[in-house]
């Protein structure tokens, strides 16, 4: 039996920032000291407090979905943070992202319509 795709399957490509990323981890493997921003992962281990908060999160069983635009303490705790900042928002305002390319996705999708070519009026 063979199955057919979605056209949208050949157009996919291999993840740059995983090309980045291997080629820095070898470029580090043959001694060069490299500088790697690809993955967004920091160069250093969790820190204590954070390793145990996750712990104290588990054990306390927050081990389900979350609300897919933020846990509302969190987002409570953003515009306390940006209030103090001088900027004025609400919790309805922001949306808590899993990193900073859903984060420009969700961006691009919300303002860019397809086929536009960024001119007003397009």
């Amino acid at each position: 039996m063979t199955m057919d795709f979605a056209d949208r399957v050949e157009r996919v490509e291999p993840s740059a920032t995983l090309a980045i990323s291997n080629l820095a981890s070898q470029l580090e493997a043959d001694g060069v000291d490299v500088v790697d921003l690809s993955v967004g992962e920091p160069d250093f281990p969790t820190p204590e407090n954070v390793v145990e908060a996750g712990k104290a999160a588990l054990d306390a069983g927050h081990t389900t979905y979350t609300p897919s635009n933020g846990i509302p303490e969190l987002k409570e705790a953003i515009v306390k943070k940006l209030d103090a900042d001088g900027l004025d928002y609400t919790t309805d305002e922001l949306i808590v992202t899993p990193g900073a390319k859903q984060a420009l996705y969700e961006t691009f999708q919300a303002l860019i319509d397809e086929g536009a070519s960024g001119h007003p009026g397009d």
